[in-house]
């Protein structure tokens, strides 16, 4: 992030593993991400891993311009999309998680983005907080790509390359991919963590 030079960074959800601000504090071993974001230009879409990252972007003070995208009117909902032009492409972005229609997934993460459980996680203070949510979230790496939900994302994808855009780039899934369909292309670009991925 550091020796990255653009016009607009997008973050599409979970650049953290459980990111959180207790009272308005980032967890210490996020600061070096987040002083690296300062005065950017950031378009972020939350993930079901960062939802609290886009309201910390946003607080009053802040020196970074953040766009945040959600799935209005609510912000903690999930299938945010925005459409960036990129390097004359239609680049259409979203965090992915949209694929996910189960009832479990959807009522889990309406708590945990819910503002009683924020309120929750202040009150416990930074070290509870951050064990608890990674006791949510679990261990990095844990589990490989479910095959429904990257199928739910090729579907999602050809869809909107079949409306136009050229170029679809989905998270979530931790499923590293670059495919061709029809006029564009669809790039998930995996993780960090077991995969070691990204997209260029």
């Amino acid at each position: 992030l550091g020796q990255t030079e653009c016009d607009t960074l997008v973050l599409a959800g979970d650049v953290f593993h459980a990111f959180w601000a207790p009272n308005g504090v980032p967890f210490a071993a996020y600061q070096p991400v987040i002083d690296a974001l300062r005065g950017r230009k950031l378009v972020v879409l939350p993930g079901n891993h960062d939802w609290g990252l886009p309201a910390y972007l946003l607080r009053e003070g802040s020196d970074t311009e953040t766009i945040l995208v959600t799935a209005a009117p609510n912000p903690t909902s999930i299938g945010a999309r925005i459409d960036v032009p990129l390097e004359g492409l239609r680049a259409s972005f979203s965090h992915g998680d949209e694929v996910d229609k189960s009832w479990t997934y959807r009522c889990f993460h309406a708590i945990l983005r819910g503002s009683a459980f924020g309120r929750l996680l202040d009150a416990r203070g930074p070290d509870a907080a951050w064990a608890l949510l990674h006791r949510l979230a679990g261990p990095l790496g844990a589990g490989g790509p479910n095959p429904g939900l990257v199928a739910a994302q090729r579907a999602l994808a050809a869809r909107w390359i079949a409306g136009g855009a050229q170029l679809v780039v989905t998270g979530h899934t931790h499923a590293p991919c670059c495919e061709q369909m029809g006029g564009g292309t669809w790039l998930n670009p995996g993780d960090w963590v077991t995969h070691r991925t990204y997209g260029v």
